[in-house]
């Protein structure tokens, strides 16, 4: 389906985080009660990857460190309209999650196989799918 005359667009960025098991991170939304990656959206005068790590810590807590060279884009349509772009960036976490009570309802590390089958959205699968193949090249590329 194409872009309609008139339709809004709305961006947002985020990162697919991963720990030292490599486990990745998901948390669940209060808004929707789905679980996904941390993302949001752009204040004036952030960049891409300042966003995400911003959302990141926000929604989180976690400093991450972003691995270079990935970056996975997502398209869907939220409700009708509206054509969503949501821009992931790949990273280590550092430190303790602690979520915004606001926002997230709640978080969990999980395989890549428990973390795919738990996220809500196929876009997302996706995403982690490129992530998994991205990290495990960058992983092997990088051993002693």
């Amino acid at each position: 389906m194409g872009i309609q005359f008139g339709q809004e667009r709305e961006k947002s960025y985020g990162a697919v985080i991963i720990n030292e098991k490599k486990e990745f991170l998901l948390i669940r939304h209060k808004n929707g009660g789905h679980w996904d990656f941390p993302k949001g959206h752009k204040e004036a005068g952030e960049s891409s990857k300042e966003t995400a790590l911003r959302e990141v810590l926000e929604e989180t807590g976690l400093t991450v460190r972003l691995i270079e060279g990935f970056k996975e884009k997502s398209r869907y349509s939220p409700k009708p309209g509206v054509e969503k772009t949501v821009t992931f960036y790949l990273g280590f976490s550092m430190g303790e999650v602690q979520i915004q009570e606001e926002e997230i309802l709640d978080f969990e590390y999980l395989t890549y196989d428990e973390a795919k089958a738990r996220i809500t959205f196929k876009e997302s699968k996706s995403i982690i799918a490129s992530a998994k193949q991205f990290i495990d090249t960058y992983l092997q590329s990088n051993e002693d």
